[in-house]
């Protein structure tokens, strides 16, 4: 797969997060264990405020009062995602239409993607599963859309499926969810949203060698589509106009911002409490 700039918005997004999460865990780890580590700037910052006047010290409860709601907040985020998944799985297995399955999987046999049919009477597709990535679409999109828009639709979830997109949602939500006063990552995050989709649509019209049918679904699509609490839907809120932009004239440069001036303030008055705490006890 080749190297997209959304993949390096992903990791840029990972190490900030990681490298706050790095140095919550140390400082966790010494209180709890006494580990000492070098590099450990909540620590060292904590220790230098420890003992001295008031303010100092409501900045270290500040942070203690951080590191909590940051935990917590990471593991709601993940037993949430991870009981909705496990309910998900379960509907599936009891809704699952065993003989449309089985015919939409022999006649796109040629992607290499589970597809499963299930009974429903609202129109849906989407793709699910962390580790296993199946697309799933419901019995009434197989009666509304003519077998040339179903395969754009199949298309579409098949690039999710191989790209591991659910597994990358997850933990995209998990990250900002767990660090919400960090909202440079609100913004990474939609703008990966996008360019996933995006990137979606791009593999199904290459594969179709034409635009037509997937801009026809994705018209109708958002008129009738339903925000769903798993998996990755046919529509998104995020990209809808990016997408049907990139249809309309593919030739035309797609500008997502990531940055807008409410996130950007916000960082600046963190970034502007931070170097208070480092300017009045760690230096």
């Amino acid at each position: 797969m080749k190297l997209q700039k959304h993949h390096v918005v992903l990791v840029v997004m990972m190490l900030i997060s990681g490298f706050v999460w790095t140095q919550m865990a140390i400082y966790v780890l010494h209180e709890l264990f006494g580990f000492d580590p070098i590099g450990g700037i909540v620590q060292y910052c904590v220790t230098a405020l420890n003992g001295q006047t008031l303010s100092q010290q409501m900045m270290v409860l500040g942070i203690h009062v951080l590191i909590a709601f940051s935990f917590g907040m990471l593991l709601w985020s993940l037993y949430k995602q991870l009981v909705l998944a496990g309910r998900w799985n379960i509907y599936v297995k009891a809704a699952r239409h065993n003989r449309l399955s089985k015919q939409l999987n022999r006649k796109y046999r040629q992607y290499g993607q589970e597809i499963i049919v299930i009974r429903h009477n609202a129109v849906l597709a989407l793709t699910s599963g962390f580790i296993r990535p199946r697309i799933v679409v419901s019995s009434a999109l197989l009666s509304e859309f003519s077998a040339r828009e179903i395969e754009a639709i199949v298309l579409h979830e098949c690039s999710h499926c191989r790209s591991y997109d659910p597994a990358r949602m997850l933990i995209m939500k998990v990250m900002k969810d767990s660090l919400p006063y960090i909202p440079i990552l609100k913004r990474l995050s939609h703008y990966i949203e996008v360019w996933i989709e995006l990137e979606a649509d791009g593999y199904a019209v290459r594969q179709m060698q034409t635009r037509v049918d997937l801009a026809s679904v994705l018209l109708r699509f958002s008129r009738m589509s339903q925000r769903l609490p798993v998996g990755i839907g046919f529509v998104s809120d995020q990209a809808i106009n990016y997408r049907m932009l990139r249809l309309i004239d593919p030739k035309k440069k797609i500008h997502v911002p990531l940055l807008k001036l409410m996130p950007l303030t916000i960082s600046s008055f963190m970034m502007f409490i931070l170097s208070s705490i480092v300017a009045s006890g760690c230096m």
